[in-house]
């Protein structure tokens, strides 16, 4: 086991009730750390970053896209248990291509404000150049609302009188869709409309995708999974789970007296970084585990 074709993996997820989980990381650790949950629980996994954060103008460096995937390659490669990889989320066509060329398993290229018949059109571009590389394509109808503190910013769920027509126009081989469920959700649930993804489900013949499922409650997977889900993403838990971590190690009164070597970079137990991939693996396995993941490899 170790790299394994993206449509296979989420076909058999379909095929045997269960979801893949994406796991969204941002460094070599924290990837690592997935990974190693997912061969703990022995179970399926899809690795990746996020397009639209690697490629943030903000950022003081630009992120090499070529590095980043063949990192990604080589932990795919060595691992014991499936794994593909995603470049999830890219809000630049142009980079997505990249990514394609990069060798990413799948792709994701999404604009919540262009036109459907505009995003079909680029979908279909993106899918004959991604397939001609043997690479999929994921793609979204809807759109998340936000959570931002008390409320909830935009989104639009899934319009059920476009499913089908896109998801035959474009090609895509798996549709993130928008029912209830909402990105950065903490602290409580999104309700889904269970019965809008069975709807979904009978118009369409591939993969559904749950984006924001920080803020699903575990138990309604399973419904989810009977709905179509195969696949899972993961990203806002990872990221509290770390932020966490570095919160309690720099609130130490002491801070300033230890040896900074102890802190970062020798891999005790007071390893800042050590301490933020346990709580990686540990946030990860319970979703695994409602995912119905394991013992699926």
């Amino acid at each position: 086991m170790s790299s394994v074709n993206v449509k296979s993996l989420l076909n058999d997820a379909r095929e045997r009730n269960y979801c893949v989980g994406y796991f969204e990381s941002w460094n070599l650790e924290s990837t690592l750390a997935v990974v190693r949950a997912a061969e703990k629980l022995r179970s399926p996994v899809i690795i990746g970053f996020c397009g639209e954060y690697l490629k943030n103008p903000e950022r003081s460096y630009p992120e090499d896209l070529f590095l980043y995937g063949k990192m990604l390659r080589r932990i795919a490669d060595t691992a014991t248990v499936p794994v593909a990889t995603l470049l999830n989320e890219s809000n630049d066509f142009d980079y997505t291509l990249r990514g394609v060329r990069v060798g990413f398993d799948m792709v994701m290229f999404v604009d919540d404000e262009m036109p459907v018949t505009e995003y079909t059109s680029l979908q279909r571009k993106l899918v004959d150049f991604a397939h001609a590389c043997d690479v999929a394509v994921e793609a979204e109808i809807g759109s998340l609302p936000t959570a931002n503190k008390s409320s909830m910013l935009g989104g639009q769920n899934t319009d059920l009188k476009l499913v089908s027509q896109f998801v035959n126009d474009s090609g895509v081989d798996a549709l993130a869709v928008a029912v209830g469920n909402v990105h950065l959700l903490e602290g409580t649930k999104a309700e889904l409309d269970l019965d809008l993804l069975a709807n979904i489900n009978q118009k369409v013949d591939i993969p559904l995708v749950l984006h924001g499922g920080t803020g699903i409650d575990k138990v309604i997977f399973k419904e989810a999974i009977k709905c179509g889900v195969a696949k899972v993403n993961i990203g806002t838990a990872l990221k509290r789970a770390v932020i966490n971590v570095y919160k309690n190690c720099l609130n130490q009164p002491e801070l300033n007296k230890l040896n900074p070597n102890t802190i970062l970079g020798n891999g005790s137990k007071t390893d800042i970084q050590q301490n933020a991939q346990i709580a990686i693996f540990e946030t990860v396995i319970p979703f695994i585990q409602a995912f119905g993941g394991e013992n699926k490899a």
